[in-house]
């Protein structure tokens, strides 16, 4: 492999911090094992782009005489249903297990109907406020954006694919949603690395500097910040260069071994490192 000219992908920067050899295992010998933790968040995505979908359309309906309740039940209606649907089509396709379906769709159900109380409460201020109804409150309360947006640069040796670039008085954020929870304080350095890498990419594609990130940690329901200052730019920088040698020599980071990740890991049978 070209360790020079090859092209990085962006959540393999993620894969690198947290597992170097995880990452070398997976990209040299061309495995890619689909965890049950990969699959969750994949579908754990799709259902909360179309939550989205369905409170923009169902915000149409609203109107300056509903109260609260009412307007969370009419934001609400067809949430439910569109989550099962979604899930079930997952577990009949052998992707997920029956307690693991369950498991999603309870939680899933409890986050969705809290964030439509949220919205609810939302939607009712500005009606009373300002008597908007229908797009006005779309365009105020959800900013226009770019959904799976693939971006790359032959220059940088680097790609990815954001899972949101928001855009808000011509400024572009790029907002990684993550399943995870989130540290204490701040983000994980591979989030924050992650959103480094997007902000570059980004620079490049759309002329404008990106100052800062966000990242979705979608479990707790936390939206972080993610300052993109020269620090985060020379780290990322360091990780993409010792990547590029890792593979071109086959040269591996000095590891710190960690038995709770490596018994949790699906790349354990290929790994003379584990634990």
């Amino acid at each position: 492999m070209n360790g020079v000219n090859m092209m990085i992908n962006v959540s393999s920067i993620s894969e690198y911090i947290y597992c170097p050899v995880k990452s070398y295992i997976k990209h040299t010998e061309r495995l890619d094992i689909q965890t049950t933790p990969m699959i969750t968040g994949k579908l754990v995505h799709e259902i909360r782009r179309g939550f989205e979908e369905l409170i923009k359309r169902n915000i149409w309906s609203v109107n300056e005489k509903m109260e609260i309740k009412d307007i969370f039940e009419s934001l609400f209606e067809d949430v439910p249903e569109f989550v099962e649907n979604k899930i079930q089509r997952y577990h009949d396709a052998q992707l997920i297990d029956l307690e693991t379906k369950n498991k999603i769709c309870r939680d899933l159900k409890g986050d969705l109907e809290l964030d439509s109380w949220t919205v609810a409460i939302k939607t009712q201020k500005i009606i009373r406020k300002t008597r908007k109804t229908g797009a006005d409150i779309v365009n105020l309360l959800f900013p226009p954006l770019l959904l799976e947006f693939s971006i790359e640069n032959s220059e940088l040796n680097l790609r990815g694919q954001l899972d949101r670039i928001e855009i808000v008085d011509g400024v572009y954020y790029p907002v990684e949603l993550k399943t995870g929870l989130p540290p204490v304080k701040g983000v994980w350095k591979s989030d924050a690395i992650q959103i480094a890498a997007y902000a570059i990419l980004m620079e490049q594609e759309f002329n404008k500097e990106v100052p800062v990130g966000f990242v979705d940690y979608m479990s707790a329901g936390q939206r972080r910040p993610v300052l993109v200052n020269t620090s985060l730019r020379n780290d990322l920088v360091n990780v993409i260069e010792d990547m590029k040698s890792m593979f071109k020599n086959g040269e591996i980071p000095e590891l710190m071994q960690s038995p709770k990740k490596c018994v949790k890991c699906d790349y354990a049978d290929f790994c003379e490192y584990r634990a």
